[in-house]
């Protein structure tokens, strides 16, 4: 009973594999953290993607765009600034 217990593994997952998506980033020319490209095929024009983390709006060439991973903090930025935008309109009437 102990053996089979043990058998499992995290890397197994039950036969689910565990995939990470991966989707088109550009890295900032200031901050040089992994930035969502914002588009689901990969571009073919220039593309301008403004940074969560530094703000700075920059133009990316079609060869600055790449398959990967944001990173942590640039996903949690994004995702704070989504609640406050979400959170300001909650509430106030229309006038």
């Amino acid at each position: 009973m102990i053996r089979l217990i043990f058998a499992y593994n995290r890397s197994m997952s039950f036969g689910f594999p565990l995939l990470e998506r991966k989707q088109f980033v550009v890295a900032c020319k200031r901050c040089r953290r992994d930035v969502p490209a914002g588009v689901r095929e990969f571009p073919f024009q220039p593309i301008v993607i403004i940074c969560p983390l530094c703000g700075e709006q920059r133009r990316y060439l079609p060869s600055e765009v790449f398959l990967g991973m944001p990173h942590h903090l640039v996903t949690k930025e994004a995702r704070k600034g989504q609640a406050k935008v979400f959170d300001l309109n909650v509430g106030i009437p229309a006038d």
